[in-house]
């Protein structure tokens, strides 16, 4: 019992040793910097939102209108009944998602053989996967368009997708994940008769959805953002994803409908959101764990 309550009144202490702990100015300061930054990343996105429900006429008006005069959702119903955003949308969340499972599992397999499997060459390999992302990509948009064209897939997904799915980052990413990997577990799972493949799926796969589930985040933002590629990939309008199409509404010769823009932009942010709210607690452990190599 005295050796309890001799623990409490430490702890109790403590606690009001932390209170009476005067705050440093470093930390307000460090705080309102935080703060500040935060306000700059916001108001360009609240600055769409709010231009998003404005008539066009008002968007460039003088003056900086933190709440709009006039509110109405036009430009919502002009861009849906009147453009091709309902195809372009679903183009961008298929061809998305179907990046992400491809690269996921090429890194994944990849990432797999770098970190459990010794073979010739192994660090010159890993090495050679990590020198080519600093190749900046424009210099690879020829080689890779010749490739497409040689196989046929050109204005398909194949074509937009396959060329892009060996991602050297998520190669890295998965190695570093699956180090942490016991291998009495991989071993124990052969001697039971387990195939490579068996054992992948079954025990590999499982054990770093951490690592899974923030690949799948960034590989979803990386395809929703692009641009580049998929302008040189698709020829028809009508396989577009997002970014191409809203690139294609931007016409400066004639008249741009700014309120349109700025309603698909708006809406063109939902989905990654939505996505990172279901996988934030993977994605944050799968990022906190990769740089060491343990898993959570």
């Amino acid at each position: 019992m005295s050796t309890t309550a001799q623990g409490s009144v430490g702890v109790q202490s403590e606690v009001v040793e932390r209170k009476k702990r005067p705050i440093r100015v470093s930390t307000i300061l460090l705080t309102m910097l935080f703060v500040i930054l935060g306000l700059m990343f916001l108001l360009p996105l609240y600055w769409m939102i709010t231009s998003s429900i404005k008539p066009t006429e008002e968007i460039f008006t003088s003056g900086f209108n933190l709440i709009p005069a006039h509110v109405t959702l036009d430009n919502y119903i002009n861009l849906l009944t009147t453009s091709a955003y309902p195809r372009w949308f679903f183009n961008s969340i298929s061809q998305s998602a179907g990046y992400a499972l491809i690269s996921v599992t090429v890194c994944s397999m990849g990432g797999f053989a770098l970190a459990k499997y010794s073979f010739r060459f192994q660090n010159v390999t890993f090495i050679s996967i990590l020198v080519v992302q600093m190749v900046p990509f424009h210099l690879l948009l020829v080689s890779l368009y010749v490739i497409i064209v040689n196989l046929h897939i050109v204005d398909t997904y194949w074509g937009a997708l396959l060329p892009l799915a060996a991602h050297p980052i998520g190669i890295f990413f998965m190695r570093q994940s699956m180090l942490s990997l016991d291998d009495e577990i991989l071993n124990s799972a052969r001697v039971d008769g387990a195939n490579e493949y068996q054992m992948f799926w079954s025990i590999v796969l499982p054990s770093i959805r951490p690592a899974i589930a923030t690949l799948l985040v960034l590989f979803s933002l990386e395809y929703w953002n692009n641009l580049l590629w998929p302008l040189i990939a698709f020829r028809s309008a009508q396989n577009f994803p997002l970014a191409v199409g809203i690139a294609s509404m931007v016409n400066l010769e004639y008249h741009a409908d700014w309120g349109g823009l700025m309603a698909a932009s708006t809406l063109a942010t939902v989905p990654i959101i939505v996505l990172f709210f279901f996988l934030r607690r993977q994605f944050m452990e799968g990022i906190t764990a990769t740089g060491t190599g343990v898993e959570k």
